[in-house]
């Protein structure tokens, strides 16, 4: 008997509020999000870094503010928000991208992912352990409120992947130095998903991110909502309304080979709303994808770190800084999990391309868009 794992999907076509409360509900219901009554609700958004909301780099604080409405709205006892971007340390408070005002205002708690996290062993990864927030004790549900965006590393930037950051700060830079591959990462990630177990996930997809994702793409109007009791499933809607085939992506894949799914096959996924094959996006500028690293190298990769970080480089396109538009301002740096970066006497990027490991962590928190991917 097929096993049918719904993936609920809506239209909202701007932020106004009152739109935006009707297709999320409309879509939490739909997909049968779990009962909320009583119970510690922690809602975890995209906030790769506190930009302004039109830059379409974090989830809208429209739908942050619905789904806390909506989470009071069903009998939550308290709606806890967070997340822990790769630059900021425990005092880091979303002011910029609206997320501080929505929680403020509708009465959810902020969380400080990076103040006394807890060390969690990550399955799947040769030892790992990554600190994850102490709030994970207090809580009832998890929910992963993601936004649409490309990733230049992992092709799309989904409800699982927005999971990363709940590990504290620059401990996400040392993933991508044991971790270089695609393969590899993605193989980290879904350990990390099998231990923070997300009970549901909403998509931010009303404007999504297209081109070089996650933080330098440009905005792409879609006008929808989505909504799982499966993140992955989720997921997999995602990448296929961006025109991906789901199982290309290297982190569905992991998932689905490592039974971290509710679905077996591309058409268990249900579509009680509209069908995401309905939806496709013909011209949705999408990541290149690469050849997939071959098994052993994946396997093996974080027992010989320096020569993958070397076998990558040759095969990845190169992150290119532009000294005109670079403001100095040393987050590349400093995020730089390869040492590869410095600032000149100028406060201007040099980089190393023979330490360069492709992660394109650089590329995520320029704030002032100075660095671009090659073309191939």
């Amino acid at each position: 008997m097929m096993h049918h794992v719904p993936v609920a999907i809506t239209r909202c076509e701007t932020y106004e509020m009152e739109e935006v409360f009707r297709a999320v509900e409309l879509a939490c219901d739909a997909a049968s999000i779990p009962d909320v009554s009583g119970k510690r609700v922690l809602l975890k958004p995209n906030i790769l870094s506190d930009a302004a909301p039109e830059k379409a780099i974090t989830t809208r604080g429209e739908v942050l503010r619905a789904m806390i409405r909506l989470m009071y709205a069903k009998g939550a006892k308290q709606v806890l928000v967070g997340d822990s971007p790769g630059i900021h340390g425990p005092s880091f408070v979303p002011k910029g991208s609206g997320i501080a005002q929505a929680c403020k205002e509708e009465g959810a708690r902020w969380c400080e992912f990076a103040r006394d996290p807890v060390m969690h062993r990550i399955p799947g990864t040769y030892g790992l352990k990554l600190p994850l927030p102490n709030v994970m004790d207090e809580i009832d549900i998890i929910i992963s409120v993601a936004k649409m965006k490309t990733h230049q590393l992992m092709y799309a930037t989904g409800s699982v992947k927005n999971l990363f950051g709940m590990v504290s700060g620059l401990h996400k830079s040392s993933c991508h130095m044991l971790y270089p591959t695609r393969e590899g990462f993605a193989r980290m990630l879904a350990g990390l998903y099998s231990v923070i177990k997300p009970q549901f996930a909403i998509m931010d997809a009303i404007v999504a991110m297209e081109g070089a994702g996650p933080a330098a793409g440009n905005p792409r109007h879609m006008g929808l909502i989505l909504a799982s009791a499966d993140p992955s499933a989720l997921d997999a809607a995602q990448s296929i309304i961006m025109g991906y085939d789901p199982l290309s992506i290297p982190l569905t894949r992991e998932l689905l080979d490592r039974r971290l799914t509710e679905w077996r096959r591309i058409d268990e996924i249900s579509y009680p709303l509209l069908d995401a094959h309905d939806l496709i996006c013909t011209d949705f500028e999408r990541i290149v994808q690469q050849k997939r690293t071959k098994l052993l190298n994946s396997l093996i990769g974080p027992l010989f770190t320096r020569y993958f970080k070397l076998r990558h480089q040759r095969k990845e396109p190169r992150p290119l800084f532009d000294p005109d538009a670079c403001i100095g301002c040393g987050k590349c740096v400093k995020i730089c999990p390869g040492k590869a970066l410095k600032l000149d006497s100028n406060h201007k990027v040099v980089a190393d391309y023979d330490a360069c490991i492709r992660c394109y962590c650089c590329h995520e928190v320029c704030p002032a868009d100075a660095i671009s991917i090659e073309k191939e």
